[in-house]
């Protein structure tokens, strides 16, 4: 990690090339478990990629105006589990499988 102090970034240097910040993010668990959905969907169609590079490529991507993030805002503080997660019908309850910290089995960071 480096000392973010005072630095300078160059503006046509990749985005992945650059200096790193850790992030110390805490979040409900079914948005973790939606994170761990799209990461699948991810690979799915072939990428190989991490929770790290696919949360960094949503925010880094993620245009929206000011009413647009307000309106993302509000879904997010008002959605239900069963609107995030797919839930068979007539299910109330949806099992949380826990992962140990860490790259997955037979997986690897990707690579530029």
């Amino acid at each position: 990690m480096t000392n973010l102090g005072s630095m300078s970034l160059d503006a046509d240097s990749r985005v992945i090339d650059n200096a790193e910040r850790q992030a110390s993010i805490a979040w409900p668990l079914p948005v973790d478990m939606r994170l761990e959905r799209l990461l699948g969907q991810a690979k799915a169609a072939g990428e190989r990629t991490s929770r790290r590079e696919l949360v960094a490529a949503l925010v880094a991507t993620c245009e929206l105006t000011d009413a647009q993030l307000s309106e993302m805002l509000r879904r997010y503080r008002t959605a239900t589990v069963r609107q995030m997660l797919p839930i068979p019908d007539g299910e109330n309850v949806v099992p949380f499988m826990k992962h140990p910290p860490g790259p997955r089995t037979g997986e690897r960071r990707p690579t530029s």
